[in-house]
């Protein structure tokens, strides 16, 4: 089917200077572990105000690392969200973690921090917040309950690169941030993603787990030879590392594993990150004619940019009434679809839902503002800076039509 508004496979469309970036690199003579990595490290550090910044190949590799450097694992309780993808636990289920769902703001669609102390257990280790599309989770609750109970926090920032919270940006309020910058995110390496931290232990942690090394306490080595053999005075070997001079403390170490990002996604991500204002004010931009031609239209709710956000619109969502339209959700999402030509993508499924957490025990009910929400009301419309003001004027219209039509009312006003 062809679409008047699809639903974009890239965030924003590259230009002549992420071209150029990228062509640069590859004239390079290496395309990994180069001067690019650290240069975009150095930049997104400087951009987001955090001390420390990792780049790594996903946000998902990202979590992972989060999670082995909270040292999570069978018998911890980590909270979240069920309104993410599902990726954001993946790292707790596969360390073998209890994962407990608070609620959600049926608008905002970011964790209740009023529903998060209920959970709270003796085994809770950590709150997981994700700042869903685009918009910043009520911090300041959620950080005072972690200093309460001594629980560490880890923000999923996918959604919010350049997105703030009270003026401070989203990946340094937290004990960790975990940033995407995939294809469809606001900016973007292709695949890729960040870690970022404050914490200097956190960051030395993160080098070598994330860069194929191995981490562990280390004591001095009485003998400094391997076997019979001293380490060479003049020959060095870098996969030595630091055979000959330390040993782990009681044999115990960390794996890491391979998380970097490549030169190429590096170099795409710097000329990204100088036109990250530019692309989220260009989103803001659009979200605000939208909410100007949707504002009033019976049985549609806006969703409202809280006075401690900096709203940056990754995902666009109205909130669809069926009492009032007089019809389910799903006749107007195929009104929208196939009458109007709108490709429609919902983000997202309550996680708690799937298999995977059913078969953990998790049920419908559990969350019953993130269940209601999604089941009856969430819609998003297709939102990314190349939308043409033809296709913003579509989808304003294609809403008050399908409205109009389900709910008998003939054309709209």
């Amino acid at each position: 089917m062809s679409f008047t508004v699809p639903y974009s496979g890239v965030s924003n469309k590259l230009g002549e200077a992420e071209i150029a970036a990228v062509v640069d690199a590859l004239r390079s003579d290496t395309l990994a572990m180069g001067p690019r990595g650290a240069e975009f490290e150095r930049r997104f550090a400087d951009r987001i105000g955090a001390k420390h910044v990792q780049a790594t190949s996903s946000c998902t590799t990202a979590l992972f690392l989060a999670a082995q450097l909270l040292g999570l694992g069978p018998g911890d309780e980590v909270i979240t969200t069920p309104q993410t993808f599902w990726v954001t636990t993946w790292p707790l289920q596969a360390r073998g973690c209890g994962i407990r769902f608070a609620d959600i703001d049926p608008n905002s669609l970011t964790l209740d921090p009023a529903t998060i102390e209920p959970l709270i257990t003796e085994r809770t280790r950590s709150i997981w917040v994700v700042h869903h599309g685009g918009q910043a989770t009520d911090m300041d609750p959620i950080m005072a309950l972690a200093r309460k109970y001594g629980l560490s926090v880890v923000e999923d920032c996918a959604h919010v690169p350049g997105g703030t919270y009270r003026g401070r940006a989203l990946g340094t309020i937290g004990d960790l941030g975990c940033f995407s910058f995939h294809s469809l995110k606001n900016m973007t390496t292709g695949e890729g993603g960040a870690l970022s931290t404050n914490s200097d232990r956190y960051a030395e942690m993160a080098r070598a787990l994330g860069t194929i090394h191995t981490w562990g306490d280390t004591v001095p080595r009485r003998d400094e030879h391997i076997g019979p053999y001293p380490q060479p005075a003049y020959y060095r070997d870098a996969h030595v590392r630091s055979s000959y001079t330390l040993d782990y403390r009681d044999g115990r170490y960390l794996v890491g594993n391979n998380y970097r990002m490549s030169e190429l996604s590096a170099a795409l991500g710097i000329a990204q990150l100088a036109r990250l204002d530019e692309l989220n004010d260009r989103r803001r931009a659009i979200a605000a004619r939208l909410d100007d031609g949707l504002r009033g239209v019976p049985g549609i709710g806006l969703q409202v940019e809280k006075p401690y956000a900096h709203h940056i619109y990754h995902l666009y969502t109205i909130f669809y009434d069926p009492a009032v339209v007089g019809a389910p959700k799903d006749d107007f999402l195929r009104h929208l679809q196939e009458v109007e030509g709108i490709e429609i993508v919902l983000r997202y499924f309550p996680i708690h839902l799937l298999p995977e957490f059913r078969a953990a025990g998790h049920t419908y009910g559990e969350c019953p503002v993130a269940e209601r929400t999604y089941f009856e009301h969430q819609v998003q419309l297709p939102i990314y800076p190349h939308l043409t003001d033809a296709q913003i004027d579509h989808l304003i219209g294609a809403v008050r039509r399908g409205v109009a039509a389900l709910s008998g009312e003939g054309s709209p006003r």
